[in-house]
């Protein structure tokens, strides 16, 4: 009877694997002798932080409506951590019901475990932990505390960051690596199981932090540490080889993934608020539209603003989550007159998010939807990010504008940002202008040189299979059932 180990790599470069493919003994093997397949999504590009629920739900954003760890609430006006708004329920839930055994180990964005017989360990060393720690069974939390131990990496914090910071934080994720290793092999040995599915978030913090090529905006070198990137790639090799030694076996079907990727980082989000404010403005001034007394401040903001990196960081690796999300909700919703604000620039990373107030969806809603002062809004938001251009060249800062009603079709597309501001290919600037809306200077606070890239990939080793290039998933939606086929090999 057929059995799958799924080893996700969070947000890992498959680029970086094959450049290094010869100090990646593990990795190398499974290039060398099982298939390989590229593929890259339409989700993956424009709702990054989407790609695990799209993943595990085998549906695309708008039918399960998660596009951010924090997402906008229109019956509070604010933002809420998604598991407080909405519920996903993964594959491995069904399998479950159909006879299969299912251990689950941190696969990012996910809720509290509705296995009854299977093990499901969440947020125990993810990337971005949405919930907390928390264990089905219950009872073995304490088990895993005592023979493994506690959460190993802290929150990442998005501020700029020291050499010394970033030196620190490098052996914090090597740590984690090593302990999440014994975390798998320590549960593929206590009970029987026909799905592994782990992850390493590991993979998606160094991304970020150590990304190589990268400078965090114009003009700054960068002051991450040297080999740090590859030394955390090396870590997790050394764990796939060891897990595939302790579980694979040869009716054992091993699957190592990332549904997206990681590269220098290219985004200009820090310019989508303060490109809203004077949207907003202009449009009140030619529309007739009711007009907000001045653009929207909070004492949060200006904190967040002003306190100096260094000192965040440290508050921010010591606060609980919802601590941190109060913070972030003030900075980013607080000071808006509702009835006088038709939109506006809600949370994202790489992309730009802008929600509409819509009247009848939002609490205190202004515009109608689908009336001609909600068409013109529209049209004049898209018009206006892209009459904004890089001073130093002159090119235009935005791609295109997507409306996410129109690409991601669903029962919950409501949930989703109404329009997604994709960018420019370009490191981070520090000043952008328009012939109609004049000139922003920011300088962008990320502390990120990595971020995400729609690229994912997938390594199959089959014992079974056939090595012909095709096998493996075409898109992120095509792991589920993929999974499903491989388990029913052999079943009655």
């Amino acid at each position: 009877m057929a059995r799958v180990i799924m080893i996700g790599l969070d947000a890992a470069s498959l680029e970086v694997i094959e450049h290094s493919r010869a100090s990646l003994p593990a990795l190398g093997r499974l290039l060398d002798t099982g298939t390989a397949r590229r593929f890259r999504s339409r989700s993956a590009n424009l709702l990054p932080a989407s790609v695990w629920p799209t993943f595990y739900t085998g549906t695309p954003p708008g039918q399960h409506g998660v596009y951010y760890p924090l997402q906008w609430d229109a019956a509070s006006m604010s933002l809420k951590p998604t598991v407080d708004l909405l519920h996903c329920e993964p594959f491995w839930v069904a399998l479950e019901e159909r006879g299969c055994d299912v251990i689950a180990v941190d696969v990012p964005v996910t809720w509290r475990s509705r296995l009854r017989r299977g093990i499901e360990v969440t947020d125990w060393a993810t990337h971005e932990a949405i919930q907390g720690f928390a264990v089905q069974p219950a009872s073995l939390a304490r088990e895993i505390r005592r023979e493994v131990g506690g959460r190993e990496i802290g929150p990442e914090i998005p501020v700029r960051k020291s050499r010394a910071q970033l030196t620190d934080l490098r052996g914090e994720v090597l740590a984690s690596i090593a302990r999440k290793g014994r975390l798998i092999r320590w549960l593929m040995q206590r009970q029987r199981w026909d799905l592994f599915v782990a992850v390493f978030g590991e993979t998606h913090r160094a991304g970020h932090l150590f990304w190589p090529d990268g400078e965090e905006h114009d003009g700054e070198a960068p002051v991450v540490p040297e080999h740090a990137l590859i030394d955390c790639y090396r870590a997790v090799d050394r764990e796939i080889g060891e897990i595939m030694h302790a579980g694979a076996d040869r009716d054992t079907v091993v699957i190592v993934f990332s549904v997206h990727g990681m590269g220098a980082n290219r985004s200009q989000e820090h310019f989508t608020r303060p490109i809203m404010a004077r949207i907003n403005a202009r449009f009140a001034a030619q529309s007739g539209a009711p007009a907000a007394a001045s653009e929207a401040t909070s004492m949060m903001r200006v904190l967040r603003e002003r306190l100096p990196p260094r000192l965040q960081h440290a508050i921010g690796r010591l606060v609980p989550i919802s601590w941190k999300d109060a913070v972030v909700n003030r900075a980013i919703t607080g000071g808006y007159d509702w009835p006088r604000t038709p939109g506006l620039a809600i949370l994202g990373s790489v992309t730009g998010f802008v929600r509409f107030n819509l009247r009848g969806r939002e609490r205190d809603g202004m515009l109608d939807r689908d009336s001609d002062l909600h068409r013109r809004y529209t049209q004049f938001v898209r018009d206006a990010f892209h009459s904004w251009r890089f001073s130093d060249t002159g090119q235009p800062l935005v791609d295109e504008v997507v409306f996410a009603e129109e690409t991601f079709p669903g029962d919950r597309k409501d949930y989703l940002p109404d329009a997604v501001v994709v960018w420019a290919d370009r490191a981070p600037a520090t000043r952008v202008q328009s012939d109609e809306f004049g000139g922003v200077d920011l300088q962008p606070s990320s502390g990120r040189s990595g971020n995400h890239r729609p690229d994912g990939f997938a390594l199959v080793l089959d014992p079974h299979g056939a090595r012909d290039g095709h096998a493996g998933p075409g898109d992120i939606v095509d792991f589920a059932p993929m999974v499903s086929r491989l388990l029913a090999r052999g079943r009655p």
